[in-house]
């Protein structure tokens, strides 16, 4: 519903080759409840080598798109989207997201029901994956009625899954199969990937587990492949579906291949699964999607007050940006979320959550979670941000946790060599790399420290009850 008192909002995005993702992102805003006079939509561009300047210029004429140079990254491109922003609130939106209807004014009744509370800095929406998921079931049950005894290993309850890939018929170009098996996700049951011998990867399953599957087409059967191993030997698995029994197989010791087809009348019980319902922290300032990879039950159906919020979807007040400053961009990527919200809270701004404002996210559009460019920032710049916001004897926690866990990891890596064992371990360069440019990092950013630090309002203990165990 439009007032005549609505501000002019500015949405900001950033590009880098994401072209497919482009028609939906624009298409989505240009359908918001919200007054298309009152909005002022700016793309930056950091140099993509696809031609989405283009596409966008000929296809979406009232975005405004501002071409850089050079990648500048997340926090460099919003940057500049932020210095041309007009708005009394500026929006931002990552490139790889589809906005609900009411995401725009959703965001902004809050700023305006919040009873005159003037330090509310920002505003975040639900964020969901982009696909519904199905659930998939692996019950499995020893024929023996064995199971793991006092002191064994807890895995042996479960059964070894390796190489898990779904096929279905994408409709809207932005989907391969090949990158919708990436979009799997493990949300109950399953245990962190290991390595074998080979190198080749898999996850112990335990009784009971949940696969979620995403469909990218209603309107097509899908197939998921795998194949499957159990330690427990006579052991059968169970693959269900909506409480039907779609196959069930004998498993042992010797690994076997499973195809299975799941009809599409089955897609009757996809279920969304959370991105974000806001960011928080633990003691080791790591931060963590609140909600995140679990199927979305309604539990994040209420207004609060969060720690921070997802740089993928979120609308902030510009007096906020005025006090505290913008992201920093010797952050790149990753973490300048987290930065920008810790210093946020120390200058006394509140962050909050909604969950009527709704974005769905494909999530690494343009990216690989995990890959050496990933894990390097992250792992840098979590101890920059600590360095910069936190207190002396967190950063010197952290920073020596950081070396330990190094040379730890370091040596286990050359004694797998030794042994013969294949490990793909990207964090290990990267971890070494991180180590060194520490001594230079430290000095060079000293002074965003001291500003930041002279210019808090509250106390560590208000930041420290904000950290979380998880």
């Amino acid at each position: 519903m439009t007032r005549d008192d609505d501000p002019l909002i500015s949405i900001v995005t950033v590009n880098f080759n994401g072209k497919p993702f482009l028609r939906n992102l624009f298409n989505s805003i240009h359908d918001l409840d919200y007054p298309a006079e009152k909005i002022q939509m700016i793309m930056v561009d950091n140099n993509s080598e696809d031609d989405s300047v283009k596409f966008v210029e000929e296809e979406f004429p009232w975005v405004e798109v501002v071409s850089l140079k050079k990648n500048m990254g997340y926090a460099g491109g919003n940057n500049e989207g932020l210095k041309r922003a007009k708005g009394k609130y500026i929006a931002l939106i990552n490139n790889d997201c589809v906005v609900e209807r009411d995401w725009l004014s959703e965001m902004l009744l809050i700023f305006r029901q919040s009873g005159g509370d003037s330090k509310i800095g920002a505003v975040g929406s639900k964020v969901l994956f982009y696909y519904p998921y199905l659930p998939v079931q692996f019950i499995a049950s020893s024929a023996s009625g064995g199971g793991a005894g006092v002191g064994e290993d807890f895995r042996r309850l479960g059964v070894k899954i390796y190489d898990v890939t779904v096929k279905n018929n994408g409709k809207s170009g932005i989907v391969s199969n090949n990158n919708l098996s990436s979009k799997i996700k493990y949300p109950e049951g399953f245990y962190p990937v290991e390595s074998d011998d080979n190198g080749e990867v898999y996850r112990w399953a335990q009784d009971n587990a949940i696969l979620a599957i995403p469909v990218a087409d209603p309107d097509s059967d899908l197939e998921i492949q795998f194949r499957a191993s159990s330690y427990i030997s006579p052991n059968s698995l169970q693959i269900v579906v909506g409480g039907e029994i779609l196959q069930e197989f004998a498993l042992s010791e010797k690994i076997k291949r499973v195809r299975i087809k799941i009809p599409k009348r089955l897609f009757s019980c996809c279920r969304d699964i959370i991105n974000s319902c806001g960011i928080k922290i633990n003691r080791s300032c790591y931060s963590k999607d609140r909600g995140f990879e679990c199927f979305d039950y309604g539990q994040y159906n209420r207004v609060e007050e969060v720690f921070g919020l997802s740089g993928s979807s979120f609308m902030v007040d510009r007096k906020m940006l005025e006090d505290v400053g913008y992201f920093d961009e010797s952050f790149f990527t990753y973490y300048e979320d987290v930065d920008l919200f810790w210093r946020s809270r120390l200058a006394g701004w509140k962050n909050f959550f909604t969950p009527k404002s709704v974005t769905r996210h494909f999530h690494c559009g343009a990216g690989k979670e995990w890959s050496y460019s990933f894990t390097y920032f992250v792992v840098r710049n979590r101890l920059l941000m600590i360095f910069k916001c936190g207190w002396p004897l967190l950063f010197f926690r952290n920073y020596f946790a950081f070396v330990f866990s190094s040379m730890v990891n370091i040596l286990y890596y050359l004694a797998g060599l030794l042994r013969g064992k294949k490990q793909k371990r990207v964090d290990i360069p990267v971890r070494i790399r991180v180590f060194f440019e520490l001594f230079y990092l430290i000095p060079a950013n000293l002074i965003k420290r001291i500003k930041t630090r002279k210019n808090s309002k509250i106390q560590d203990n208000i930041i420290k009850s904000w950290m979380r165990d998880f």
